[in-house]
């Protein structure tokens, strides 16, 4: 029997044994506890989830973890009159749902204890309420019915809406295919429109008549915008960015649309659009309300990591310079790893509200563990923001630099001077709030250097990064993302270790550190003995990451927890790419979501190491145990 075994049973007996005997301790102050409910469950609910059924009552149980808390057994209560109303609450929320002749009862049982009961409530649905025909009223004649008959938006509505022919009929749902379409009205140009729903019941066939009543009202036209709140702004600019036109018909749509570009503009920190009352006729007025940020701010961020040790940021803005609705940023980033100042100044309408431009020009050096990196340089982006969830930039950079390379060995070049002139294009698909629910994020990227003979160096690089999220559960959520990349160029060793492929670190592959995963140089002492392993890069790469994020709420407030399973690979020439050579790492660890972030730490095992990877040298083991583990720690999601 190894020694970690007889430790792990040991403690398992001990707390097994002071657990019993904690319980029994307290055993003499039974008889003095009200009747608890100790567990609590439905049966016979074929139509509805447990959970949301839970929910509609007053009673509860504790959870697993609860009840492991000897020390305290009260809380929860056995009310009677309190459970006949649970079963009215049960009774009218089916009722509500379409099923008229639902029949619900509680049952008590005892446990082991006496003050510990089980409370069950047996449901027994009957038949619902079928919707057997729907018909829609139409309050003018003649041209708007055949309008809104021959509309796609209606028709598709009419077909998909939730009263429709053979569902359920739920009175609780007229609210939401009223407001369906209004909506759809409302984006067809008709700015007052009034629909009604009712239904006529039969009880002897169980069946529901539903009736839809519409009047659109005349098509309307923005006739006025009454703007309020602007301080250093002037109308026509307001104007300008919410893409609003007097003379242009109606559409619930458009005032969407234009309240999300005046917010999104880094200028109004709040903005509401609405129709006022006025008189029901073609002649619409807006009234646009918006409040500005400060002309100017100053930002300070800190943070701290394994990767970076400590880093800070800080950034002057200004809003509005000379009153153009422009925007002017001055920043500088300090870390182990990176420092730097870069201006923007960006201009926030090109040709339309969607489209912008900035001017970026930056100093920078970066202290990687292969390379130190010293480079200045001007990037132009033109911006187009189509909608929420999909963006695309394309820029062009020029760049000066200087690389130095660690620990260079005969084969390298220890210095390395060269430019860098590319057009870079950027897209970006993200649904909103893509990390809760279940949503996809994807990002692909290319860049183009030394076109038409300009810059030192030749090359083409393009990667994409995919990324999924799945809720599981109201705590528990699986996370995905897959990337990969490659890079064309005549001959590896002449590029700059800085626009290689790597893999590895905190927000990579979990288990080796930045960098460090992949093909590896050895670097050597000035007595030329080894010292350690560097990272090469190479032309392709690929990684992937599979997350399980369960929130431990119920324990410890803002705490959660999470199991990793990584991999990747980076290759240095396109064809040597084979997916049988991906190394995987798999590990665990925890979170705290913080005012400032989430906080976390990370520990990965290497499940297939190579002797790099462990430290191992033309047969000599330089390594510890350590080595097969990576710790990481950071404020911010891994990805």
């Amino acid at each position: 029997m190894s020694r970690k075994f007889k430790i792990f049973l040991f403690t398992g007996l001990f707390f097994g044994l002071f657990t019993e005997f904690a319980l029994a301790f307290n055993d003499d102050d039974d008889n003095e506890i009200e009747p608890q409910i100790w567990f609590l469950s439905i049966e016979g609910n074929d139509t509805f989830a447990n959970q949301l059924l839970l929910n509609q009552i007053a009673a509860e149980s504790p959870n697993f973890f609860q009840r492991r808390k000897f020390w305290d057994r009260t809380g929860y209560e056995l009310v009677e009159n309190e459970l006949r109303r649970d079963v009215i609450r049960l009774e009218r929320f089916y009722q509500r749902r379409g099923f008229p002749f639902v029949q619900v009862r509680y049952e008590i049982i005892d446990r082991r204890k006496d003050w510990q009961k089980r409370v069950i409530f047996h449901i027994n649905e009957g038949e619902p309420t079928i919707i057997d025909e729907v018909t829609f009223h139409f309050i003018e004649d003649g041209d708007p019915e055949e309008v809104l008959r021959e509309a796609r938006s209606f028709q598709r509505l009419s077909e998909r809406h939730q009263l429709r022919e053979g569902r359920r009929y739920e009175r609780i749902r007229h609210s939401d295919v009223e407001g369906e379409f209004l909506n759809v009205l409302n984006n067809m140009g008709y700015p007052f429109p009034r629909v009604s729903v009712d239904a006529e019941m039969d009880s002897l066939q169980n069946t529901a008549h539903v009736h839809i009543e519409i009047d659109s009202g005349p098509i309307g036209f923005f006739h006025e915008f009454r703007i309020s709140g602007l301080e250093t702004a002037t109308e026509e600019q307001l104007i300008r960015e919410s893409a609003l036109r007097i003379g242009d018909q109606y559409s619930q749509r458009s005032i969407r649309n234009a309240q999300q570009q005046i917010f999104g503009h880094h200028l109004y920190r709040f903005v509401t659009i609405s129709v006022p009352e006025q008189e029901r006729d073609s002649l619409v007025t807006l009234d646009i309300r918006v409040r500005e940020h400060a002309l100017r701010s100053l930002q300070v961020q800190f943070g701290v990591g394994l990767e970076e040790i400590v880093r800070t940021s800080v950034s002057w803005q200004h809003r509005n310079p000379w009153g153009t609705t422009h925007s002017f940023r001055a920043r500088t980033r300090l870390s182990f790893l990176e420092q730097g100042v870069n201006l923007d100044y960006r201009f926030p309408y090109v040709f339309n509200t969607y489209s912008s431009f900035a001017i970026s020009p930056f100093v920078q050096r970066l202290n990687e563990s292969n390379f130190v990196l010293q480079r200045y340089g001007v990037n132009n982006s033109f911006l187009y923001q189509y909608s929420q969830d999909l963006a695309g930039t394309i820029s062009y950079e020029f760049t000066r630099n200087d690389e130095e390379l660690v620990s260079p060995d005969v084969e390298l070049d220890p210095e390395f001077r060269y430019d860098i002139s590319a057009i870079q294009i950027f897209g970006y698909y993200g649904q909103p709030f893509a990390e809760r629910g279940q949503n996809w994020v994807i990002r692909p990227f290319s860049e183009i250097s030394g076109f038409f003979g300009t810059g030192t160096l030749k090359y083409q690089r393009f990667s994409v990064d995919v990324r999924r999220f799945i809720d599981l559960g109201s705590s528990t959520q699986l996370a995905l993302r897959t990337e990969t990349g490659l890079l064309y160029s005549d001959d590896l060793l002449e590029l700059p270790s800085n626009i290689r492929y790597y893999a590895g670190g905190t927000g990579n592959v979990r288990g080796w550190q930045r960098r460090m995963l992949g093909p590896k140089r050895p670097a050597f002492n000035d007595d030329g003995e080894f010292e350690r392993f560097l990272p090469l890069g190479g032309r392709a790469n690929l990684i992937f990451n599979t997350e399980i994020r369960q929130d431990l709420g119920f324990l410890i407030n803002n705490f959660g927890m999470s199991v990793f399973f990584d991999g990747g690979q980076v290759w240095q020439r396109i064809p040597e790419y084979d997916i049988s050579d991906l190394q995987y790492s798999v590990g665990g660890g925890f979170r705290y979501n913080s005012p400032v972030g989430p906080i976390r730490i990370d520990m990965g095992y290497k499940i297939n190491p190579t002797d790099e990877d462990l430290r191992i040298f033309e047969g000599v083991d330089y390594g510890n145990w350590f080595d097969r583990w990576g710790l990481h720690f950071s404020i911010g999601q891994a990805f």
